[in-house]
């Protein structure tokens, strides 16, 4: 590499930095892609300029993917994975651009990613399974409160709801606990279906569930989940339950003060439901 290549590649390294300590305090998700763009473009120069299909620096490209799929590896989002490994195809060809030996680097390294691909496909598949609960496959209690919290950290806007069965153990001493099993797998698959797949459906314990969804609509949503009697082996069953929506707009910090919101709106509607059947 040449004196001149490597200032002139140490200064828009130097600036990007400068830029993101400057710009950081007030951007949003633009600057994650300013990032991304800059970082990949510097990669590219690096091998180029550094032997193209010859470069030691290859392993960087190894390094930064290995990076990528650990951030999104909490999510196991599949197509984080597969445009990550896309993105590393696209450096290595492009960096090695110009190489004799170009078509056979691109070959051997296609075998490489792909590889890489399903190792991490194993892993994120093991780490999803450890984030669900074993009886419902939504988040677990541990997962979902993990999620909430990121969307606080990112400050997204979000209504949470605090869902409550009535009559469960009604359900179970009448059917047995293999019909509340059905139950509650049924009512987790209809919740999970009535938001995006990017909001949060959770089990809190027993016959409670957690749900994030869009700001204004998530409680006409919920309220539509109890409209169809749910199938079970014991016949079509009516299932209805307590709501408590809060909304998040950035007032609340943590976790645990939100969610004590959301269960005391959750309790004051079952308070005026059994005030009004009386």
């Amino acid at each position: 590499m040449s004196w001149s290549a490597y200032f002139f590649l140490t200064g828009i390294a130097l600036f990007q930095y400068v830029f993101v300590w400057y710009a950081s305090p007030r951007a949003g998700v633009w600057l994650d892609w300013f990032n991304l763009v800059v970082d990949v473009a510097m990669t590219i120069a690096l091998l180029q300029v550094s032997g193209r299909s010859d470069s030691p620096l290859v392993i960087l490209v190894y390094v930064w993917m290995f990076a990528m799929v650990t951030l999104n590896g909490r999510h196991g989002d599949d197509r984080a994975l597969y445009l990550t490994a896309l993105l590393g195809l696209f450096i290595l060809g492009a960096g090695s651009w110009g190489a004799e030996d170009w078509a056979s680097f691109m070959l051997v390294h296609l075998m490489s990613v792909s590889l890489f691909v399903f190792t991490s496909m194993t892993l994120m598949d093991e780490r999803r399974s450890n984030q669900l609960d074993s009886l419902t496959r939504v988040l677990n209690r541990r997962a979902g409160l993990e999620r909430i919290a990121e969307k606080m950290q990112r400050g997204e806007a979000f209504d949470l709801a605090y869902i409550d069965l009535k009559g469960f153990k009604n359900i179970n001493d009448t059917h047995g606990h293999a019909i509340g099993d059905e139950v509650l797998s049924g009512l987790a698959g209809r919740l999970a279906s009535s938001v995006r797949s990017s909001d949060v459906v959770m089990r809190l314990g027993g016959d409670e569930f957690l749900v994030t969804g869009p700001a204004g609509s998530l409680n006409g949503r919920l309220q539509r989940v109890f409209y169809k009697p749910l199938r079970t082996s014991s016949g079509p069953m009516n299932v209805f339950g307590d709501i408590g929506v809060v909304s998040w707009r950035g007032e609340v910090t943590d976790v645990d003060t939100l969610l004590n919101q959301a269960d005391a709106a959750m309790y004051r509607m079952k308070y005026t439901e059994t005030r009004e059947d009386r």
